[in-house]
């Protein structure tokens, strides 16, 4: 599971539905969740879709229209859906039929793992659905995982950010570049140095679980927001805010989660690491929410200065 909640929709006329996607994504939007739907309207557009390894693996939920147009019908797709796609939840929808009506057909076709609605119970239909499926995998345990592949992504794009601004200075402005990096890299060696000497006095397995980093992401962080400020950049400025929320309300979290280790009973409802801090479920929904909007803005600032 991922913070993309991805699903495949099939529908002949997109438009009609620009109100529910709109509806389904605030309601997912509230549990830290980007709902990302992929439209097509033909089968000949699902059948590409479908035959894409990457986003057939990656799609969450089906979501199927019955009248296609031109006297195509949805069971007929699902039919061809399950031939490639066996094992994924399909919505499906119409506002002509009845659901008793595209429960039959469904069944005539012999089509399983299909929810059946209306148009005007789409929304609710599929918020069930995807409420069904995090709740699966919305233990810590796979919380975990979920913010760490996200914070991931973070950090590429931070990463990708420094190497665009180190490309725009000129030969000076380079030099301070890799001078500050370098300086933040040496203000590390020295604190390892520091530490390996306190090793060394009063040796601990735990103590050497901390001696293992040098150039930080939270450094790179740091060298970002130094970045931003300057001159040569101040039409990105307004990435320091987004560097800043995300040292503050993210990372610190991030490390509990990665640290922690969970021995479950059950699911556990929250993580405590070695400092004794904790993060419960709860904190856990609105980290995602804050990951979602600061994933934004990070690549809304990838994207400015890329242009």
């Amino acid at each position: 599971m991922r913070l993309d909640f991805n699903v495949l929709w099939v529908d002949d006329q997109p438009d009609r539905v620009a109100a529910q996607i709109k509806r389904i994504a605030l309601r997912m939007a509230d549990e830290g969740f980007e709902f990302k739907p992929r439209q097509c309207i033909t089968i000949e557009e699902m059948e590409q879709a479908i035959s894409d390894d990457v986003f057939t693996d990656e799609v969450d939920l089906i979501l199927v229209d019955w009248d296609l147009g031109k006297d195509v019908h949805g069971e007929d797709a699902i039919e061809r859906i399950r031939q490639i796609v066996q094992y994924k939840d399909v919505v499906f929808y119409s506002g002509q039929a009845t659901v008793i009506e595209l429960r039959q057909k469904a069944f005539d076709k012999k089509l399983e793992g299909i929810y059946c609605a209306s148009r005007d119970d789409l929304v609710e239909e599929v918020v069930g659905v995807f409420d069904s499926l995090i709740k699966k995998v919305l233990d810590l345990d796979h919380t975990r995982g979920i913010v760490m592949g996200a914070t991931s992504d973070i950090d590429h794009m931070v990463n990708t950010c420094l190497t665009l601004a180190h490309d725009k200075l000129d030969g000076e402005g380079k030099a301070k570049f890799i001078k500050e990096a370098l300086t933040r890299v040496a203000e590390q060696v020295q604190s390892l140095t520091k530490l390996g000497e306190k090793l060394r006095s009063a040796p601990s397995v735990e103590a050497l679980f901390k001696a293992h980093i040098l150039f930080t992401s939270d450094h790179r962080l740091r060298m970002l927001a130094s970045i931003l400020a300057m001159d040569e950049f101040a039409t990105h400025s307004t990435g320091v805010a987004t560097v800043k929320s995300y040292r503050d309300g993210v990372v610190s979290n991030r490390n509990t989660l990665g640290h922690a280790v969970l021995v479950p009973q059950g699911k556990p409802s929250s993580v405590v690491d070695d400092a004794g801090k904790v993060v419960d479920i709860a904190q856990m929904r609105e980290l995602r929410k804050l990951i979602l909007s600061l994933r934004a803005d990070f690549r809304a600032l990838l994207d400015a200065m890329q242009a």
